[in-house]
Order: structure tokens, then C-alpha cells, then sequence
């Protein structure tokens, strides 16, 4: 699956978890970043197949060489599991766990992946979208998803700007 697949669907499940920014870092880490181990082998693949070999759905270059990490197998889960232990809850596992499955059933229906992924990601959004705009009314006591969008977006623009304040004060000590 994109990496967008998995950051909607890893979003959705904190959300719907109530996670802390602790846990966020967790469920980010298990839940998407474990597929930057892609990028090691992006330079081979592509020198050995071209950029447009990155739009097939199997990116299997018939070499042999490994396109994963140990990370994207089952066995991992002995690494996974002592991780989940040694801190003492089950996020790694809870996030890590549906990431695997969602590459499985990726490469069970390969000639159905566009779909499948389209109707993965169109769902977890949708269900962000409502997520959000169910608390959002609980908590303002407001209604109608115009209000809400003109929120979001007020919101939003709140927080981008205080994160270009931030970029810039580190630029400008540089």
C-alpha cells in the first residue's frame, strides 16, 4: 500500500484511540515510517527499471535483491513484541500489526490494488472527516459541516502559522 494509505488509516485508529503525542510517535513510527526502508533500495530499483517501473503495482524487479526490511515480515513481531513489552503497552504491535496486513492483502489482490487501495484510503478519510466533525459538534455545540470546514480551516491556519514562526526563528539564527 502508499504511504498515504497507511498514515490514513494509522490516523484514524488514533483518533479513534484518543492517543496522547507519545503514543502519536508510536503509532506513526510502527504504522508508516517503517516503510522508509523502501528507500534504501530505491536507487537500485530505479537505475535497474527506470522511474516509470515505480508505477507498477508489484515494484518486484525480478533481482532477487531485497525491496524490504525484516520489518515488513511476521517473524519481526519477536522485535515488535520485546518493544511492546519493554514499553510497557501494545501500541507497536496494534499499529505494526495492521501495517503488515494491509501489504498482505495488497499483494493477495494485485490486479484489484488500485481499487482496493482507493477504497481503503477513501474510507479511513471519510472516517477522519467524521471523527473529527463528531467531536468538533460535541465540543462546540455547533452544527452543519460548513461550520465545521470554516473551523478546520481557521484552525489550520492557527497552527501553520505558528509553526512558520517557529521555522523562521530557527532560519533566522542560523
Amino acid at each position: 500500500m502508499l504511504t498515504t494509505t497507511h498514515f490514513a488509516v494509522v490516523v484514524l485508529a488514533a483518533m479513534l484511540l484518543r492517543l496522547n503525542k507519545d503514543e502519536w510517535f508510536i503509532a506513526l513510527l510502527f504504522g508508516v515510517v517503517v516503510d522508509a526502508d523502501h528507500l534504501f533500495a530505491l536507487p537500485r530499483y530505479v537505475s535497474d527499471n527506470g522511474w516509470s517501473a515505480l508505477l507498477r503495482q508489484t515494484w518486484d524487479d525480478g533481482s532477487g535483491l531485497p525491496w524490504k526490511s525484516w520489518f515488513h515480515y511476521p517473524q519481526s513481531a519477536i522485535v515488535v513484541g520485546h518493544l511492546s513489552v519493554g514499553w510497557r503497552f501494545a501500541l507497536p504491535l496494534a499499529f505494526w500489526a495492521p501495517h503488515l496486513g494491509m501489504d498482505w492483502l495488497q499483494l493477495q489482490a494485485a490486479g484489484y490494488n488500485t481499487v482496493l487501495e482507493s477504497a481503503i484510503l477513501l474510507a479511513s478519510v471519510a472516517g477522519i472527516v467524521y471523527v473529527g466533525y463528531a467531536r468538533w459538534a460535541f465540543r462546540t455545540g455547533g452544527s452543519g459541516l460548513s461550520s465545521y470546514a470554516v473551523s478546520l480551516s481557521a484552525s489550520t491556519r492557527g497552527a501553520f502559522a505558528g509553526l512558520r514562526a517557529v521555522i523562521s526563528g530557527f532560519v533566522g539564527r542560523s
